[in-house]
C-alpha cells in the first residue's frame, strides 16, 4: 500500500496524451454515475459536488514538475472532463441539452483550478507553508465529510462511502505529500481547529412543505401511488411525497441559488417541476414545466 501511494503521489509520468485520456475517462465515468445512480448515493456525489475530484487533481499536481505545469494540466483535465459529464447524459435525460445549464457552475470551478493547482504544487516543497496549503484541502474534505455525515443521520447509508473517502483522504494526503513533522503538524492543527469552529454551524437544511392547494392551482390531481421519478440539481436538494387524508403533499429541501428539477409520476401521467429560492433567498418557488 505504501508503494502504491508513493507511486500515485510523485511516481507517475503524466504526459499530455495520458492526461487527455484520463480526463475523458473521468468524464464518462461521472456521467454514467449521474445517470445510473440516485441522488444520495455516494457514487452519484461526484456528479454534484467536488470532493471526489480532489484525488485526481492532487495526483496530477503532485506528479507535475513545475507549478505552471500543474496549473495547466489540472485546468485542461477539468476543461475536458466536465463537459463530457453532461454529453454522456444528454441522450438519456428529458432535459436534453438543457443539462448544460448546470455547466457554468463547473466551468467556474474549472477556472479556479488553474490558480489553485499552481499554489498546491508548493506542497511538494515540504516547508511550513506547504502545511498551510495542504490544510486548505484537508479542511475542505473534513467539512464535506461532516456535512455528509449530517445528511446520513437523516437518511441512513446515504453518502456513507463519501464520508469514509473524505476522512481517509486526510491522512493519506498528509503522509503521502509531506515528510517533515512541522508542515504535518500545521496541517493537522488547522484542520482540527477549523472543524471544531464549523461543527456548531451545521444545521438542518431549510425546507417548505407545499400542500394540495399548489397542485390544484396548477390543475394537478395526483392519482394512485405517486412517486418521485426524477430529481436533479446542484447541491443537496431533495423532494419527497407525503400522503395525508386529503391527498398528497410534497416536501422540498434544497440550497439557494441553484435550479432543481423533479418529476412526479402517478398512475396516469408524469409531471415536471422546477424549484429554486427567490431573489431574497427566503422562499422556495415552485413552477410546473412542460
Amino acid at each position: 500500500m505504501k508503494n502504491l501511494f508513493k507511486k500515485l503521489f510523485g511516481g507517475l509520468n503524466i504526459t499530455w496524451p495520458k492526461l487527455i485520456i484520463f480526463g475523458i475517462i473521468m468524464g464518462i465515468y461521472t456521467g454514467l454515475m449521474a445517470l445510473l445512480l440516485p441522488d444520495g448515493n455516494s457514487f452519484h456525489d461526484i456528479a454534484v459536488t467536488g470532493e471526489w475530484w480532489v484525488l485526481p487533481a492532487m495526483i496530477i499536481i503532485i506528479n507535475s514538475k513545475k507549478p505552471l505545469d500543474a496549473a495547466l494540466k489540472t485546468f485542461v483535465f477539468f476543461l475536458i472532463s466536465q463537459p463530457i459529464v453532461y454529453l454522456v447524459q444528454v441522450p438519456f435525460n428529458y432535459m436534453g441539452w438543457g443539462l448544460f445549464g448546470y455547466y457554468p457552475y463547473w466551468f467556474g470551478i474549472t477556472l479556479l483550478t488553474f490558480p489553485a493547482a499552481f499554489v498546491c504544487w508548493y506542497i511538494k516543497k515540504d516547508k511550513w507553508y506547504s502545511g498551510l496549503i495542504l490544510a486548505i484541502v484537508t479542511t475542505y474534505l473534513a467539512v464535506v465529510g461532516v456535512n455528509r455525515f449530517h445528511l446520513m443521520l437523516e437518511s441512513p447509508l446515504n453518502h456513507l462511502v463519501t464520508i469514509i473517502y473524505c476522512f481517509l483522504m486526510i491522512p493519506i494526503l498528509l503522509f503521502a505529500t509531506l515528510k517533515d513533522k512541522i508542515p504535518r503538524i500545521i496541517t493537522v492543527a488547522i484542520t482540527i481547529v477549523a472543524i471544531l469552529i464549523y461543527i456548531p454551524f451545521v444545521t438542518v437544511e431549510p425546507f417548505e412543505t407545499y400542500n394540495n392547494s399548489f397542485l390544484e392551482e396548477n390543475s394537478i390531481t395526483l392519482v394512485g401511488e405517486p412517486y418521485i421519478s426524477f430529481w436533479a440539481g446542484e447541491g443537496k436538494g431533495n423532494v419527497e411525497i407525503i400522503k395525508y387524508e386529503g391527498g398528497y403533499n410534497f416536501k422540498l429541501t434544497g440550497l439557494y441559488g441553484k435550479n432543481y428539477y423533479f418529476d412526479i409520476t402517478d398512475d396516469e401521467q408524469e409531471y415536471h417541476f422546477r424549484y429554486y429560492y427567490d431573489n431574497n433567498l427566503e422562499t422556495i418557488v415552485v413552477e410546473k414545466t412542460e
